[in-house]
């Protein structure tokens, strides 16, 4: 009778997460992919110096609105080399995490996800982690730091969607997108339109400055045809309510650099200045020509910018 009741309950656990991660994404996208569930979300990540002996310390990266692991192409060997133990991942709905279209979007539940997600990584390892944000996944990066300063080494923001209290969700909107004939006029255009090659190829260049080769254009596109993804950008508008209070001021309780592009008209440098008056123990570094992609358009300022601040943190 217990074996049957075990059984029965295993079971409703597999049918209720429904993780079937690999009939969206390719098994390995990359030579150090690895995937992990947390509450029935699956995660894909990648490992650099998972085996170093010894690192200078753990950094996190977490990419922005529409991207993946694939946005860090240009920093994750400077890391590496610079002796950390690097950890990217795709947050949940984009590059090859699994779409899960009830998922609560707000930065604050990613942040819980993200902390489980590490707490399994880390195993029996209590090393703080250097918590690396861009854009959208700035103010995640800025969320997870708060959720728990305690295991917390440092924090950078790049370009970040900053907060100084999360309470930023517009009720109007979100009751006109989960509305059922805007929400379906919506996901047409996001998946017909928005997320077209030739589309984001402009938004790129909007970001950049440039216009990007077509292998870049790929490497952001290609996960952005994985069904559910479409949705997962409109859920994003829909189901983005916090389930926890957090407030900018908590910053001071690790050390914080945010870093901006001088040019970015995606996120404007102000935001940064924003955050820096709140919390003046923030170090505010601007790069003069870049936009809002400078880990990609200036990787050499931006690696030196950030290592040097690691190095001078994890001692």
């Amino acid at each position: 009778m217990r074996i049957a009741l075990s059984f029965l309950l295993i079971l409703t656990i597999f049918l209720t997460c429904n993780t079937d991660l690999f009939s969206q994404s390719p098994e390995k996208p990359y030579e150090n992919s690895r995937f992990d569930t947390v509450d029935c979300v699956s995660f894909h990540y990648r490992v650099w110096n998972d085996q170093l002996p010894h690192p200078k310390g753990k950094v996190l990266l977490i990419h922005g609105f529409c991207g993946s692991t694939f946005c860090w192409r240009n920093n994750y060997d400077a890391l590496a080399n610079a002796q950390y133990k690097v950890v990217a991942i795709d947050l949940p709905g984009f590059g090859y995490s699994q779409r899960d279209l009830q998922l609560n979007q707000s930065q604050s539940n990613r942040g819980r996800l993200i902390w489980d997600l590490l707490i399994k990584i880390d195993g029996d390892d209590t090393t703080k982690w250097n918590i690396v944000g861009h854009s959208m996944g700035g103010g995640t990066a800025e969320a997870v730091a708060l959720m728990k300063p305690e295991r917390t080494k440092s924090l950078t923001i790049l370009d970040g969607m900053i907060f100084i209290k999360n309470n930023n969700v517009n009720l109007g909107i979100v009751g006109l997108v989960n509305h059922p004939i805007y929400k379906k006029i919506l996901l047409s255009y996001t998946e017909h339109q928005y997320l077209s090659f030739n589309n984001f190829r402009r938004e790129l260049k909007s970001t950049y400055g440039f216009i990007p080769d077509t292998l870049t254009v790929m490497g952001y596109w290609e996960p952005l045809q994985i069904s559910g993804t479409a949705e997962t950008v409109v859920n994003l508008l829909a189901n983005s309510s916090e389930i926890r209070e957090l407030d900018a001021k908590g910053l001071d309780q690790f050390p914080v650099l945010v870093i901006w592009g001088k040019k970015d008209r995606t996120i404007r440098l102000s935001n940064g200045k924003k955050l820096k008056r709140a919390v003046p123990s923030i170090e505010l570094k601007v790069i003069p020509d870049a936009r809002h992609m400078a880990m990609e358009t200036h990787p050499e300022i931006f690696n030196q910018m950030l290592i040097e601040f690691l190095d001078r943190n994890n001692r």
